[in-house]
């Protein structure tokens, strides 16, 4: 892996579509959430006004897809400020694709999925109180769990409500990311190339985590802002949402925009 900063002007110049991660690229990580019965409450960290004002220039250039395990509903809001032109959502780990104010689902969950979400979800319920454990974020399809730390639990919980073992658990240090495995990042982003007639091999993408492993690809050119978390072959920029504010700026110097 090399530095962002050797990435030239002649490695972008074919490039249509700027993909990033939210939380720990475009965001400070850290969600706070408490549930207690039908009490709920959740917040975040918001981008800031320099950050947006970056995105607002790019996207006079290129097509800007934030890639995210949030909802949908909660991209819509945190993005607000960039939407529409040219700015598309993926959400719930490649679930939804949110471009040109459609919402599409990139792929139908059979019985045997549905139930296993529902099966998980109330057994998940129980750990609600437990120590160790903050909360449910709201989402569809895409079970998210925030805890303080790792639950063995959790994945014990998947592996009895799943025996044909399609779905995956992932513990990325805030939480679990519970779905069917036919859904990642990677395919959303197959997706929405799909209704922009676009290839892989035009997509620039930025990442940091474990679910971000399937959004990078041999023929796309990929930065890591975390590379204890997240390696590619391509290129790295250590720090998190400061390298992503900082591969924000050479994007724009290499774009002269």
């Amino acid at each position: 892996m090399q530095s962002y900063q050797e990435i030239t002007p002649q490695q972008i110049s074919h490039i249509k579509l700027l993909c990033f991660d939210c939380d720990g690229v475009l965001t400070k990580k850290g969600t706070s959430i408490t549930e207690s019965g039908m009490d709920f409450s959740i917040s975040t960290n918001s981008p800031s006004a320099d950050l947006f004002n970056k995105l607002a220039r790019l996207q006079t250039k290129y097509q800007i897809c934030v890639n995210s395990g949030r909802s949908s509903l909660f991209l819509t809001k945190l993005f607000q400020p960039i939407l529409w032109q040219n700015v598309s959502l993926i959400s719930e780990i490649g679930i939804f694709v949110l471009h040109r104010g459609v919402l599409f689902q990139t792929a139908i969950l059979d019985d045997y999925e549905l139930m296993t979400i529902k099966k998980i979800r109330q057994d998940l319920s129980k750990l609600i109180g437990d120590p160790r454990v903050k909360g449910f974020e709201p989402k569809q399809f895409l079970t998210t769990l925030h805890c303080f730390s790792e639950v063995p639990e959790v994945p014990q919980i998947v592996k009895q409500n799943d025996p044909e073992n399609r779905f995956y658990s992932w513990w990325n240090e805030e939480a679990y990311d519970i779905n069917s495995q036919k859904f990642n990042k990677g395919v959303g982003i197959n997706f929405l190339l799909k209704l922009l007639n676009l290839s892989l091999d035009q997509v620039l993408t930025v990442g940091n985590g474990i679910n971000d492993g399937n959004m990078t690809g041999a023929k796309s050119l990929n930065i890591s802002t975390d590379t204890k978390h997240l390696q590619t072959d391509d290129y790295f920029a250590d720090g998190e949402e400061i390298g992503g504010h900082n591969i924000l700026d050479h994007l724009l110097k290499l774009s002269n925009l």
